[in-house]
């Protein structure tokens, strides 16, 4: 039985990745601030919908695990990193110490990758955090006891600032910014927790209203002073005016919630099927739009809209014509192979 794809996460997804590219794009200032509230965390908790338990005590659960989450992503990773340090260092004309300092990165990974690869960090804590997520569940079936551990890492991690007791290419980080996956984590479990309940009251008028009311209103308090909050999950970072750990569990969770409202809706408009194809494809988009922004940037082109647009519609396109392009290859590869075996 083939399941039927949902089509508002596709839409939620092409949210979140319109809005790290806007981020990206944009100067500092109050519109990024509430950009990455949410955006980074809407991915983690799309990234915990479809975990389950696995038997920890097989090593064949194990490399089917390995095989279906984590081989593909890890793959695209290595060679997309490779592909732009390759081009930012022809680009500027960098010398082979440069090559070999930025190509060694992508085994360190976390804070050090910076430049083109910058967002690539994301993978990194991605990968981490799904398998976190996948033994917690397998470990223990109470939802006590995995939301104790998943919420105790999250305060944890907002007790300190940064690593500063390793330092790796100059940054104090992690290898592939592991400490951020108790922050992680526990997004990707609250995806996991609502994906796995009774999820369809994000469908609902009610709670869609009230998300977004919400919302609103914590942007309207925020704008007029009434609290701060700066989260970047990259550089762990967290200041806010008031406790840390309560407003990490909860302003990314309504903002995040609100745009699965908002793509729920949607569906219904003529636009969706646009959005949707961008939502299947936004890793792409998330690897490429660094490398496209610095492109449109050094082409002196300065309008936010031309570079957002650009940004996404070009790794859209690229992946759009590639498909039946290496189809046509693979069915001209079959007929060669069958033609052959009849001679």
């Amino acid at each position: 039985m083939v399941k039927k794809r949902i089509e508002w996460i596709d839409i939620a997804k092409a949210y979140g990745i319109i809005a790290v590219v806007l981020g990206h794009a944009l100067a500092s200032g109050n519109t990024t601030n509430i950009i990455y509230w949410w955006h980074m965390p809407l991915f983690f908790i799309i990234g915990g919908f479809f975990l389950k338990p696995i038997d920890i005590h097989k090593l064949t659960a194990w490399k089917k695990f390995f095989n279906k989450r984590i081989y593909r992503d890890l793959t695209i990773y290595f060679s997309a990193g490779i592909v732009l340090i390759l081009a930012y260092s022809i680009l500027y004309n960098k010398d082979w110490q440069y090559l070999v300092n930025h190509l060694s990165r992508l085994i360190v990974g976390g804070r050090t990758l910076n430049l083109y690869t910058s967002t690539f960090w994301f993978v990194n804590v991605y990968l981490l955090s799904i398998t976190a997520v996948t033994l917690l569940i397998s470990i223990t079936k109470s939802r006590v006891i995995q939301l104790a551990v998943v919420g105790a890492g999250v305060f944890l991690a907002t007790c300190y600032d940064k690593i500063d007791w390793l330092t790796l290419y100059n940054y104090k980080t992690m290898p592939w910014n592991a400490d951020i996956v108790l922050i992680a984590a526990f997004f990707t479990y609250i995806g996991y927790l609502f994906f796995h309940t009774n999820w369809k009251w994000i469908e609902k008028p009610l709670p869609i209203a009230g998300l977004v009311m919400s919302a609103g209103a914590l942007i309207w308090f925020y704008l007029n002073q009434n609290f701060s909050f700066e989260f970047s999950m990259k550089s762990h970072l967290i200041q806010s005016s008031e406790p840390k750990v309560l407003m990490m569990t909860t302003i990314p969770l309504i903002f995040s919630f609100a745009v699965m409202g908002i793509s729920h809706l949607t569906t219904y408009l003529p636009i969706n099927w646009f959005l949707s194809l961008i939502g299947k494809h936004t890793m792409i988009i998330m690897y490429m739009h660094n490398f496209l922004l610095d492109i449109l940037g050094r082409a002196g082109v300065e309008d936010v809209l031309t570079k957002v647009t650009i940004a996404v519609m070009v790794p859209l396109i690229i992946v759009t014509l590639e498909k039946p392009m290496t189809e046509k290859l693979m069915n001209q590869r079959h007929l060669y192979l069958d033609s052959y075996a009849f001679k």
